[in-house]
């Protein structure tokens, strides 16, 4: 509410040494820094100064904050930074300037320039806070007594710190008015802008004047973009599963190696936490102080939050930081080397987003990249796998991209890559079990044709075998849920086929048990050499039989038919009960007696199938204890496409790390390539890949 902002202020260093010299601190020794608390208002010391810098993030604005009756902050729009610095002001009771001037002139963000700029003039002539209005009466030292601004319009600019403070000469002293701002001054502003960036804020300067050559600095404001629920989780799931997370940023390398760690893309899984909620176990500092009303407010202690992210940080860290000048320095031809083991990017431009997804693919990874803006889209274009925001995301980068999140969030990526895994290794099982049937009814009908038996199955028997009794259960194996070991698995390779030869070995082994099986049953009931119907009832239903246990086994290519839960499976139990149900109909429903040439079989007749179809489940079990290697799909035997590439060379054949120069072998010395010492080795790293 807009009566809930509150002025946290440090002691100066005036007080402090007064409390020194006194003994403040009940000991007569050092005085430890302290913090007041107050609410804002009017006749808060700091007020000009506060409203010259909220003043000015309001102007360069393009957002918007409704109003509500009670005086409440209504629903705000536009984009979530611009928001945020809208509602800060409006919490710290100052007002949106913005209808008391006329913007002539807006100098839209940029993601090589890092600020944003907007000239405006008063509509009354008059300017809505003491800081513009003693800016706008600065003279220019060239002109004499010639204001600098004629028409009082004032430059309005937001953007990076060491981009502002580098323009500005002045800043704004607590009672509204332009001081020098000296070389101490800034490196201060600096120094605190790192330590708000190391506590994971994306930290804007503010700054404002008659021209952009006489800029006053107003200060620098920190925004929280906490990570969203999830990910955390996500990002964990994606590293065990083989996927390599990678964060590409605008802001501030402080900034991005906090995020990077809070969302656990650095450090191994760190827990997040956000500095704007009210849980106060997830932040290491963090008090409640009385204020004037006795009601209570928290406010961060960037001191001691800034401990986690010290100096240690940079060394620990900066060998997978890099930034978009770094990624300049870097030819294009040791780009992919020089990122190898880089998790983090930071002030970046779009177009090193597209640098680094050709690098990453020149390096035979499969890419996906998310972006919502304009500038995205040639990088969602040149991916692998292009990701839009869907509720976010400009309709440009939603043309270019493959997929588009609807929820614009991004555990769904995650479910994405499980559900893509589940639907390959479904494909496989299902392509197992359909053409170790196919196999089986082929071989058995060639069998008999090359002994001159007679058809142990009649076409309505076949035709019911491939459409009814296969068809269920097939289709019901496209949504077995996936085990946990195949999600943890990791990425395929794009060249990897679906055909495998472990998933031909198990298919084959099946469908020559199943012939087995099959024509032992007729050539047992086949005694009088003629074909009755009791010999193709028998036959046909063996089978059907071996088909279904068949179908069971097929659901995992690595786990034992006893080690697979029954019901995690609804639809393959509805398929079973379905095809069970419609065989029994075959056999003893007299209509279809007559169709299929079948009749009922004794209960004896039936016991007798089952346990012999049922060694399908043990030929199963067989392969997956003992002969893994040739018939998982995991094993290094995978592909029956396998290609041998023999290396050959000019003048002799070299192996090893042995070469013939005039027919004697001379050995290569292989210098290994270390990691730099710091986060500024890019070009060493670049240098050492081009020695190699």
């Amino acid at each position: 509410k807009k009566s809930g902002g509150y002025l946290v202020r440090s002691a100066s260093m005036e007080e402090l040494t007064r409390e020194h010299s006194t003994g403040g601190n009940g000991a007569g020794g050092r005085a430890s820094p302290r913090r007041t608390t107050r609410q804002v208002t009017e006749k808060c010391m700091e007020f000009n100064a506060l409203s010259a810098l909220f003043g000015t993030a309001s102007i360069c604005n393009n957002a918007s904050v409704s109003q509500t009756d009670d005086d409440d902050i209504g629903m705000p729009m536009g984009q979530p930074t611009e928001m945020a610095l809208l509602i800060g002001s409006a919490k710290a009771n100052i007002p949106d300037p913005r209808p008391m001037y006329h913007r002539l002139q807006e100098i839209p963000f940029s993601s090589d320039r890092k600020r944003m700029e907007v000239k405006c003039r008063p509509v009354g002539g008059a300017h809505s806070y003491t800081a513009f209005t003693l800016s706008a009466r600065r003279h220019s030292p060239a002109n004499g007594d010639a204001p600098i601004s004629p028409d009082g319009s004032l430059y309005f600019v937001k953007g990076m710190p060491e981009s502002i403070l580098g323009e500005c000469g002045t800043h704004t002293a607590a009672d509204g008015s332009a001081v020098p701002l000296t070389e101490l001054g800034r490196s201060r502003a600096l120094a605190q802008s790192r330590r708000m960036a190391a506590c994971g804020l994306r930290v804007l300067a503010m700054a404002y004047g008659p021209s952009l050559d006489t800029l006053t600095f107003a200060g620098i404001v920190g925004l929280e973009d906490p990570p969203r629920e999830g990910v955390v989780e996500s990002v964990r799931h994606l590293e065990k599963g083989g996927v390599k997370v990678i964060m590409v940023t605008g802001d501030s390398k402080e900034t991005a190696l906090a995020i990077a760690k809070r969302c656990g893309i650095l450090g191994g899984g760190a827990v997040a936490h956000s500095v704007g909620e009210s849980n106060a176990a997830t932040i290491p500092s963090r008090r409640s102080v009385s204020v004037e009303d006795s009601s209570e407010d928290e406010y961060l202690d960037l001191d001691a939050m800034s401990l986690d992210n010290s100096s240690m940080d940079d060394i620990e860290y900066g060998q997978h930081a890099l930034s978009g000048s770094q990624l300049d320095a870097i030819g294009q031809h040791n780009l992919a080397d020089s990122i190898v083991g880089v998790k983090v990017f930071y002030r970046v431009a779009p177009r090193h987003k597209l640098a680094l997804v050709r690098a990453l693919q020149k390096r035979g990874e499969v890419v996906a990249m998310t972006g919502d803006g304009v500038n995205d889209a040639t990088a969602l274009k040149a991916a692998d796998i292009g990701i839009a925001m869907g509720k976010g995301g400009t309709d440009v980068a939603k043309e270019a991209a493959d997929v588009i999140l609807a929820d614009d969030d991004f555990t769904t990526i995650t479910h994405a890559v499980a559900e893509g895994k589940g639907i390959f290794f479904n494909i496989r099982n299902f392509l197992s079990f359909q053409l170790s049937t196919s196999f089986a009814a082929l071989g058995m009908e060639s069998v008999a044709t090359a002994f001159s038996l007679p058809s142990p199955l009649n076409a309505m028997q076949i035709l019911w075998i491939n459409i009814i009794m296969d068809g269920p259960p097939a289709q019901s194996l496209g949504v077995e849920p996936v085990d946990e070991r195949i999600l943890r698995a990791p990425p395929r390779k794009v060249t990897d086929p679906i055909v495998t030869r472990a998933l031909l070995t198990r298919a084959v082994s099946s469908a020559l048990l199943i012939m087995f099986l099959t024509l032992k049953v007729f050539a047992h009931e086949l005694d009088d050499g003629n074909v009755t119907r009791r010999d193709t009832t028998m036959t046909f239903t063996t089978f059907v039989n071996c088909d279904l246990f068949n179908a069971y086994a097929c659901r995992s290519a690595d786990k034992c038919f006893y080690e697979i839960s029954p019901f995690s499976n609804p639809s393959f139990l509805w398929a079973m009960a379905f095809s069970v149900a419609g065989q029994f109909a075959v056999i003893y429903f007299p209509p279809l007696q007559s169709v299929f040439q079948t009749e009922a079989l004794s209960l004896g007749d039936l016991l007798l199938i089952v346990c012999l179809s049922s060694t399908v489940l043990l030929l199963d079990t067989i392969r997956k204890k003992f002969l893994r290697q040739y018939c998982s799909d995991n094993s290094r035997r995978r592909s029956i496409f396998r290609r041998r590439i023999k290396k050959k060379d000019k003048g002799g054949a070299a192996a090893g790390g042995a070469t013939r120069h005039g027919g004697k072998k001379v050995k290569k010395r292989i210098k290994t390539v270390g990691p730099p010492m710091s986060g500024n080795g890019s070009t060493i790293r670049a240098r050492n890949v081009t020695t190699l």
